[in-house]
């Protein structure tokens, strides 16, 4: 029997809470460590094409540029980054080298784990450089 505070999905006990950041839009994903990046490319889609129809905001702005939802899964490649400093995410993202049929066990994923994700076209190479763009809150008080 799992553990109460595990997450049930597809009858495998989940281990992995995976928080994906992209703007302003934060997804928290139940997964398991032996899904692979492919699979958690699709749930990730499906998730986004369910809660945010209208694309995803950059930021807070009225102006702010806009993010579209693939329609379907052959229409965008995701790419992650994993964060440059693990003790402070708001340093920004670099590229996380992963092919579709790695897991996320296998590529270190933690209990909690931050990546930040990118939508690529399918005509846009995933290989080149991406930018990664993940607000995060911030505690200053303005003057």
């Amino acid at each position: 029997m799992p553990p109460r505070s595990a997450a049930v999905i597809d009858d495998t006990p989940t281990a992995l809470t995976v928080i994906l950041k992209h703007g302003i839009t934060s997804v928290f994903l139940f997964a398991s460590p032996s899904w692979t990046f492919e699979k958690l490319s699709t749930e990730l889609l499906d998730v986004l094409r369910d809660r945010y129809p209208d694309g995803l905001a950059m930021s807070t702005e009225p102006s702010s540029n806009i993010t579209t939802i693939p329609a379907e899964d052959t229409d965008a490649k995701v790419v992650f980054g994993t964060p440059r400093d693990a003790d402070d995410v708001t340093k920004g993202f670099k590229k996380f080298d992963v092919r579709p049929q790695d897991t996320l066990g296998k590529k270190g994923l933690k209990k909690v784990s931050t990546l930040a994700f990118a939508l690529l076209g399918p005509d846009q190479d995933e290989d080149g450089p991406v930018k990664f763009e993940a607000a995060f809150p911030s505690n200053d008080a303005e003057a």
